[in-house]
């Protein structure tokens, strides 16, 4: 296969399988959508008729009212303020400043090269044939 072939071979196959990556994610968000918009139905039914701690079975499975922790992210500002309240809470002197700058600076991270798609905005337009 000549280097040009192969290129266009290789683009080819990249397009495909972003457009491919794009709807699935699309559709795996729909899912998650839909199946939470079920799972609150589910719940309210329960709750409802006062079966809050049923076990349904279907299809070889159970279902089952439970919970899990879900911790808040992380993020910058949440640690800056967990700091200071810390700091405010052992009555020492606050120290935050030079520990977030300290991490910020350790944090690390690296470039990453990648194909960049940027959708043209004639593209979205539909062309009606011309006679």
């Amino acid at each position: 296969m000549n280097p040009d072939a192969a290129l266009i071979d290789a683009v080819r196959h990249w397009v495909h399988f972003d457009n491919l990556a794009e709807t699935l994610t699309k559709q795996v968000g729909n899912a998650r959508t839909m199946r939470s918009t079920y799972e609150d139905r589910v719940m309210k039914h329960l709750e409802h008729a006062n079966m809050k701690n049923a076990i349904l079975q279907i299809n070889g499975a159970t279902l089952q009212r439970s919970t899990r922790f879900k911790a808040t992210d992380l993020s910058w500002s949440f640690l800056e303020e967990q700091l200071h309240e810390y700091y405010k809470s052992k009555g020492k002197s606050d120290d935050t400043n030079n520990i977030m700058e300290f991490i910020q600076r350790g944090r690390g991270g690296k470039n990453i090269e990648f194909l960049k798609k940027t959708i043209n905005a004639d593209a979205l337009v539909k062309k009606t044939p011309s006679l």
